[in-house]
C-alpha cells in the first residue's frame, strides 16, 4: 500500500490525529492542569478506540465497546502521550502489511445498552471513523482549554470539511 492510496491517506490522517492527541497531552502537562478531570478521559477514550481498531483489523472484528478503560491513561498525560505515539508508530508499521477488504464492527445499542449489533465495514471506513471521532473530542477539549487561557493550533478539533470550506471561502 502506498500513502497516496485512499487507505494509505486514511492511515496518515489517523496518525495525524494521534499526534494532535499527544500534543494536547503535552500542553496539559506543561500547564499543570488536572488532567484526570476533563482532558484525560477524552484522550483515553480516543486512544482505546484506536487500540481496538488496530487489534480488530487482524482479528476481523472491531468491537469499540469492548475496551480496557485503562484509568492510568486518563490520569497521567505522559502515559496518554506515549500511547498516542505508540499507536501512531503501530499504524505506520501496519501500512506495509496487507489489509482485509472487509471487517465486522460490533457494538452495543438500545437505550439500555441491551442490544448487540454487528455490521460490515472496511478498514478505510473505520480509520476515517476513529480519526473523525478524535476530531470531535478535540473540539470539546478546545472548549475545556480556552477558559484556562490555553489555545490549540487552529486545525485541532476542526473537521476536514470545515477546514476546506474555510480555506475555499477566504478567497
Amino acid at each position: 500500500m502506498h500513502a497516496r492510496d485512499p487507505l494509505g491517506r486514511a492511515v496518515v490522517y489517523a496518525i495525524d490525529m494521534l499526534h494532535q492527541g499527544a500534543g494536547i497531552a503535552e500542553i496539559a502537562e506543561r500547564a499543570g492542569l488536572r488532567f484526570e478531570e476533563q482532558i484525560g478521559p477524552h484522550l483515553r477514550h480516543i486512544i482505546e478506540h484506536y487500540e481496538v481498531l488496530l487489534a480488530g483489523i487482524d482479528q476481523g472484528v472491531v468491537d469499540y465497546d469492548n475496551r480496557d478503560r485503562d484509568r492510568s491513561v486518563e490520569r497521567d498525560p505522559a502515559v496518554a502521550k506515549a500511547r498516542c505515539e505508540r499507536l501512531a508508530e503501530g499504524l505506520k508499521k501496519r501500512l506495509d502489511r496487507p489489509w482485509p477488504e472487509t471487517i465486522a464492527v460490533a457494538f452495543d445499542g438500545g437505550v439500555a445498552g441491551d442490544d448487540r449489533f454487528v455490521s460490515g465495514s472496511t478498514p478505510l471506513r473505520e480509520l476515517l471513523f476513529v480519526a473523525g471521532h478524535a476530531v470531535h473530542h478535540y473540539a470539546l477539549l478546545r472548549l475545556v482549554l480556552k477558559p484556562q487561557g490555553l489555545t490549540l493550533p487552529e486545525s485541532v478539533g476542526k473537521a476536514a470539511a470545515t477546514i476546506r470550506y474555510e480555506r475555499e471561502h477566504k478567497a
